[in-house]
């Protein structure tokens, strides 16, 4: 679990500290550059699995193209930035598996993971345009643990599941700067290792030192951290790939688009939970099945019709595809780590959108402490499934509770922009320990404000009006006489 980032450099995110919560909405007009905190949070979790050039092509803007590079870094309107520095602060499982299906149990549960990379245009005995400064991974004493955020204020009461670092003082990963060839790295061993730490010198290593890192047995701290961070991933559900059937090879697993939903829900059999959820956001909605062909080796999604219709997921619409999707993931016990997810509204009738906000919501559900004398000694902990989305909506906002939206506001500076990100006021994110920058808070009223200019235009209402109570009353007025959208 993400639990803090600090960011210097990237992008336009000139120097941001955000906490998180489980949940967290990002809010903010279209074009402020709030896509941009979720290009670094994929960033950082491709730097823990390819080359730091590959990430670098994979990074929205780029294009692939090592020409574009520079576009990863702040651009001001009088000088270019050439240092990116990300802080990552996270909650690990107690238990860790390698590739060799060994098991390991890290030191630490909350870790700090730092690395600066520089921009350079030419590198002895290196052509690559990005190089790393600096490396580090250290254990937080879970001692001085004061999570500001709701939800793990309960968790830390659970001592088996947050803990370290013991008497431990050597980090993990560490930067000693040297004048000869530049900085080195150090991966240090674990598990009572009296040899040597691994060193390599920073500018010349093509990847970071952690992604390598692949060992339950001689580095488990580094390995859950690698874990963690490759879990973090974005969910952009696509209408093709969620009409798409499956074959009896395929994933069992919903795709960062998608992909696999007839594998996943046949892999799991939640046929009866999935429907209830549906049920409650589409009552004509009877059950959800999947069609086995064995004759082709396919899987196809069908629902069925309270009329007794049946319908295979090629004739569903989009935005019922979409509910479903996320129907089926809520039951996955297997799909964690962290979910981003731009802009949910997208392609939902607006009366449906409360709905959709609670499924969105309740993919981030976590054990509550009464469930924790239920999990032996042996399990690894709770499993955290975290989700941040962002949106432009003042209709989602107005389904959200005040801790878990933060405003993404553009700041001009001697003719640069960058971006904040503002707490709502009376939060936990205004206490000191969660907003460590002092970034000053605002309230909802002024959020709605900074957001409504389409909404105002769809009800017919104007901009120098008073806004209503209930945004939703509003829309439900405006689409009283109107026809809704149709499931199929």
């Amino acid at each position: 679990m993400l639990t803090r980032l600090r960011v210097k450099g990237f992008k336009n995110l000139l120097d941001i500290d955000v906490r998180f919560g489980l949940f967290t909405c990002i809010a903010g007009p279209n074009g402020v550059g709030k896509s941009n905190l979720f290009d670094v949070i994929l960033f950082l979790s491709d730097l823990a699995s390819m080359p730091i050039i590959d990430a670098a092509k994979k990074a929205r803007g780029t294009s692939g193209r090592i020409l574009d590079f520079n576009s990863l870094f702040f651009q001001g309107a009088k000088t270019h930035g050439n240092t990116i520095e990300i802080i990552a602060e996270m909650l690990v499982p107690s238990k860790v598996m390698d590739d060799y299906e060994r098991e390991g149990k890290p030191q630490a549960s909350w870790l700090e993971y730092a690395i600066t990379l520089k921009w350079v245009d030419k590198v002895k005995n290196s052509g690559e345009p990005i190089v790393i400064e600096k490396e580090e991974l250290r254990a937080k004493n879970s001692k001085q643990m004061r999570p500001a955020f709701q939800g793990v204020l309960d968790l830390a009461a659970a001592e088996k599941f947050i803990f370290g670092p013991g008497k431990r003082t050597t980090p993990f990963i560490e930067t000693i700067p040297t004048d000869a060839s530049g900085p080195t790295i150090k991966l240090f061993g674990e598990g009572g290792s009296s040899g040597r730490p691994s060193e390599v010198i920073a500018h010349k290593t093509p990847q970071t030192i952690l992604s390598g890192v692949n060992s339950a047995v001689s580095h488990p701290t580094v390995l859950a951290a690698r874990r963690e961070m490759q879990s973090w991933r974005m969910l952009q559900l696509e209408p093709t790939a969620l009409r798409r059937p499956d074959h009896y090879r395929d994933d069992p697993h919903i795709s960062s688009i998608g992909e696999h939903l007839p594998a996943t829900l046949m892999r799991l059999q939640t046929y009866d939970e999935v429907a209830a959820s549906l049920n409650d956001l589409l009552p004509d909605i009877a059950s959800v099945e999947v069609d086995d062909d064995k004759t082709r080796e396919a899987y196809t999604l069908a629902v069925m019709m309270k009329n007794g219709n049946r319908y295979t997921a090629s004739s569903l619409s989009d935005g019922t595809l979409r509910f479903l999707a996320l129907s089926i993931l809520s039951t996955d016990s297997q799909a964690n780590g962290l979910i981003c997810m731009e802009e949910p509204e997208n392609g939902i009738h607006p009366l449906r959108i409360p709905e959709m906000m609670n499924l969105v919501r309740g993919l981030s559900d976590m054990p509550l402490p009464e469930d924790f004398k239920d999990i032996d000694e042996a399990d690894s902990g709770p499993s955290f499934r975290q989700v941040i989305i962002n949106t432009h909506s003042p209709l989602v906002v107005a389904e959200l509770a005040d801790d878990s939206v933060l405003m993404a506001e553009s700041l001009r500076h001697q003719g640069s922009t960058s971006i904040v990100f503002r707490p709502l006021t009376e939060t936990w994110r205004t206490l000191p320990d969660a907003n460590a920058s002092q970034v000053t808070p605002v309230g909802r009223g002024h959020l709605l404000n900074y957001l409504r200019g389409d909404l105002w235009s769809y009800i017919g209402g104007q901009k120098n009006n008073a806004p209503p109570k209930s945004p939703h009353m509003a829309i439900k007025d405006r689409l009283a006489n109107e026809q809704q959208h149709p499931l199929i």
